[in-house]
């Protein structure tokens, strides 16, 4: 037994009253549950037997990898690419900080793609073992028994070790291939990492559950040596001494760089092609059009009347020009040049204005810097003071009435505006939007939420009216009016769909009343409405959208579709997922913006959702790597870097990326400083326990609050932080439990979930069974809430391995065990949870997450009628053992009920109640 995580539990306990056998079998039995399929009752198991009788695997090798120089020291003055990982922890960038020097893209990777290819053919064989074996080996855990098997302890790697051994972690059984890693910066041939590894001959035993004897501190001692079968990664960005790289002057602020000559403010050119479509060159060819763009005004806001910003139609489609220039630049990560573009005329153009308040936005939510959220904020208000000269005046006392009752105005108002008045009031209700958003996560006070909450109000109003504006106009034409211009239309629907689809994850009770103040949600309507952008349709390739015709806002749209497809719908059960038309979107937007951060990262979470983790880690390192202006932007690829090592069960890199972000990003440091902890923690070095034991009593100090309310996903680490003090410094399952809350264990690959998660889980299981009396486990009151959380998680991960989500690519293709007896042992699972319910003392979260997880194995059976029982029980709250002695909410409650109302919403749709 590891000491260190497990110190204060005394495996010499006394034994339980036999009476709690015959007590147990007969609540299973009344459940469906035979008392032969349990331990206790089935003398035939092995008192030795792990589940599905695991065979110890091979060693397991800590691949080193070597950070930069620009992440292991503190670098001023430097013009090239990232900041320094030393940064003080709490500090960031303001909006002027944010832009960084342009520098070259990236080398290629320098890997053997000959023989990755074949390995990848190759799906992990599942281990052998005999029916017989594998069913007393699952009875023998079904509670938590069976006894501890022996563990040997796994010799520590030295660095001339890990260069010549490989690591066996994923595959163990197969023949391992060498590969150079995937970072992204080529390894010198001068260092001793650049040859290939080699299968060390020699393999010893290492214990189910394995001891990473590698501390982060070693990263930087050498060079990674890699194999594609761990999908690993390497986290060291392009070289930033790399004489190659030339610094590059900034650009002057206010100034837009015209044309192919004005090289000053352009990140880098784009990639050359062999062969371009029709709408990737013509997208390239307004990225290097000259820009023509209008000089500033000089004059104050306060001051502008309206024949300062005044506009004809004429004028309004050269605006649109210049700026969906901006927009493809911005697309294609040369952010700097197309801020240029939008500041030279945005304090009295309408356009200008808007990309440059959006631009602005953004930056501050890439940072949550205070100073960039204030900025963001000023710019939408200029923003609305410009619109606002430019919307149509009520006239007559009755129209004012109309739009004071309603927060808008009416359809006929509507008709009777001009093409720059349509616009201004569209523009009007997208900044009052932005605003609103800004606003409630600014200011952190409920009277300010209340406030920006009418203000999205108003702006939902506009939208519904124009949307019903646009349905009237073409329904009395017969078709698509073709006066009204694909810009206006483009973000009609952007707004309508956005607002739908954000509404319809809210659960119903709440839906319900905010129905009442003119809110709706229907997600098929707005997906539906999103799709109008570009016109798609299911199945296509390419949208039905001329490229010569298509709005300003298109390519938002198609963002927001890929937000829904890929990052929504991998947290939640939404409706409406269809993962073949988002890579259809995603793969037209890249043809078009191939060096796109954006893009590139949605390309990363389609191949996490397909769990492809090396293709995910290699998109992911090409969206770090596409720009270095917004260097927060890369932030959100180094979360989802996190994510992949929880999936994978690889804690060490795991450690690297929230450390990375936990020194460089303001979003939550609560939640970076947890997971950096649980990283460290589950290696089980003892050389980390105080560092450990240290950051988890800071977790708390770290929380944040939001409109007046704090983070309920940072509520439940500060209490995960504290119960580890008070619990001498130890925890139960704290990686495989984060990879569940986090919503990343469903991107593990079958052998991962089969013989990593499932085979740790299962260790502990064993070792809680050794346990004979639960008032002598730890501090006399944690036995029940370890046994439930450890039972939660093996139901969970029998239920991936059995019924992965429709949309993944299995690895292996079938599961190493067969599907009825993986439902079985999950049932066995979720009921011993809730048997034990009334004992729980802390944790009283996991019976929700029990029954939600219960509704979703009844969903996979076909079971629909149970499984509509266990959402509503969850939607309710009224289940035996839920609240246990607590008053208000459990832990993560919230986050419960959104994903079983998300669950009902998909049966309903799917007509399945």
């Amino acid at each position: 037994m590891n000491l260190f995580r497990k110190s204060s539990i005394s495996s010499s306990a006394s034994s339980i009253d036999s009476n709690q056998s015959s007590t147990d079998a007969s609540s299973v039995s009344s459940k469906g549950i035979k008392p032969t399929e349990l331990p206790f009752l089935n003398n035939s198991a092995s008192p030795n037997s792990r589940i599905l009788n695991l065979s110890p695997p091979p060693p397991l090798q800590a691949p080193q990898f070597k950070r930069s120089s620009s992440q292991s020291s503190d670098k001023s003055n430097s013009t090239s690419t990232r900041r320094a990982s030393t940064t003080s922890t709490g500090s960031g960038s303001g909006s002027g900080s944010n832009k960084k020097q342009p520098a070259p893209p990236p080398p290629p990777h320098s890997s053997d793609e000959e023989s990755e290819s074949e390995q990848e053919d190759k799906p992990n064989p599942p281990r052998k073992s005999s029916p017989s074996k594998i069913t007393a080996g699952v009875a023998a855990l079904a509670v938590g028994t069976g006894a501890k098997s022996s563990k040997t302890k796994s010799p520590t790697p030295t660095a001339e070790s890990s260069e010549s051994e490989e690591s066996d972690d994923d595959q163990p059984q197969s023949t391992k291939k060498a590969a150079a890693g995937i970072s992204k910066k080529p390894v010198p041939p001068t260092k001793s990492s650049s040859t290939k590894s080699t299968t060390s001959t020699s393999k010893k035993p290492i214990p189910a559950v394995p001891v990473r004897s590698a501390s982060p501190e070693s990263f930087a001692s050498s060079t990674s040596s890699l194999s594609e079968d761990d999908d690993a990664f390497s986290l060291a960005p392009a070289d930033e001494d790399d004489e190659s790289v030339e610094s590059v002057p900034a650009p002057p602020k206010g100034k837009a760089h015209v044309g192919p000559g004005a090289s000053e403010g352009r990140a880098r050119p784009d990639p050359p092609r062999r062969k371009m479509s029709k709408a990737a060159r013509l997208a390239e060819e307004a990225r290097e059009s000259p820009a023509n763009a209008r000089p500033a005004a000089n004059k104050a806001l306060n001051q502008l009347t309206f024949e300062d910003v005044k506009l004809s139609e004429q004028d309004l489609r050269e605006d649109i020009g210049v700026v969906w220039k901006a927009m493809h630049l911005f697309l294609n990560s040369r952010m700097i040049e197309a801020e240029d573009i939008c500041t030279s005329a945005a304090d009295h153009r309408l356009y200008y204005s808007v990309g440059y308040a959006l631009i602005q936005t953004i930056k501050s939510l890439a940072t949550f810097e205070p100073s960039d959220l204030e900025a963001a904020i000023q710019c939408c208000k200029d923003s609305l003071v410009i619109t606002q000269l430019l919307r149509k005046k009520d006239h007559g006392l009755l129209e004012s009435g109309i739009r004071l009752a309603k927060g808008s105005t009416s359809v006929n108002s509507i008709k009777g505006m001009t093409t720059v008045q349509r616009h201004a009031e569209l523009i009007y209700a997208e900044c009052t939007l932005l605003k609103a958003v800004l606003g409630i996560i600014y200011s952190g006070d409920f009277i300010a939420f209340l406030k920006e909450a009418l203000n999205m109000r108003n702006a939902y109003s506009i939208y519904r009216v124009l949307a019903k504006y646009v349905e009237t106009t073409d329904a009395s034409y017969g078709g698509e009016d073709p006066t009204l211009d694909q810009d206006f239309r483009s973000g009609v629907f952007l707004g309508n769909g956005l607002i739908s689809v954000i509404l319809s994850l809210l659960p119903s009770t709440v839906l319900k009343i905010m129905e009442v103040f003119g809110f709706t949600g229907d997600c098929k309507y707005g997906l539906d409405t999103l799709m109008k952008g570009g016109k798609w349709t299911a199945g296509r390739k390419e949208p039905g959208m001329e490229v010569e015709r298509e709005g300003i806002r298109r390519q938002v749209c198609d963002m927001v579709l890929l937000v829904h497809h890929l990052v929504t719908a991998s947290y939640l059960p939404v409706g409406g997922v269809d993962v073949p038309t988002a890579s259809n979107v995603l793969h037209y937007n890249l043809d078009r913006y191939p060096n796109g951060v954006f893009f590139l990262y949605f390309a990363g979470r389609l191949h996490s959702t397909e769990t492809q983790l090396k293709d995910a880690v290699d998109a992911f390192h090409d969206a770090i790597n596409a720009q270095r202006e917004f260097i927060q932007l890369a932030h959100i690829c180094y979360w989802d870097l996190g994510l992949v090592s929880l999936a994978m069960g690889n804690h060490q890199k795991g450690y690297e990326c929230f450390n990375i972000l936990d020194k460089e990003s303001n979003w939550s440091k609560a939640i970076y400083h947890y997971a950096k902890a649980t990283m460290l923690y589950e290696q089980g070095n003892s050389k980390d326990r105080n560092q450990v034991n240290t950051m988890m009593k800071n977790v708390p100090d770290l929380m944040q609050r939001i409109a007046g309310k704090s983070i309920p996903l940072e509520k439940f680490v500060a209490r995960r932080a504290r119960k580890f003090v008070d619990q001498g410094n130890r925890l139960c399952l704290p990686g495989v439990e984060l990879a569940y809350v986090l919503n990343c264990i469903q991107m593990s690959p079958r052998y991962v979930l089969f013989e990593t998660h499932l085979d740790q889980v299962s260790g502990v299981l064993a070792d809680l069974h050794n346990v004979k009396d639960p008032k002598s486990y730890g501090n006399g009151d944690e036995y029940w809430d370890d046994f439930c959380l450890a039972h939660l998680l093996r139901g969970i991960i029998l239920r991936f391995i059995a019924h992965p989500e429709p949309y993944t690519k299995p690895r292996p293709e079938k599961p190493q065990i067969p599907v009825k007896e993986a439902d079985e042992q999950a049932m066995i699972s979720y009921n011993n949870v809730l048997k034990h319910a009334k004992d729980i003392v802390h944790d009283n979260h996991l019976v929700w997450f029990t029954h939600y997880e219960l509704g979703r194995l009844y969903e996979a059976k076909g079971e629909w009628a149970k499984a509509k029982e266990q959402f509503e029980m969850v939607m309710s709250g009224k289940m035996e053992g839920g609240r246990g002695k607590t008053k208000g909410k459990v832990s993560l409650q919230n986050m419960a009920i959104l994903r079983s109302n998300s669950a009902l919403n998909t049966l309903r749709e799917k007509g399945r109640i």
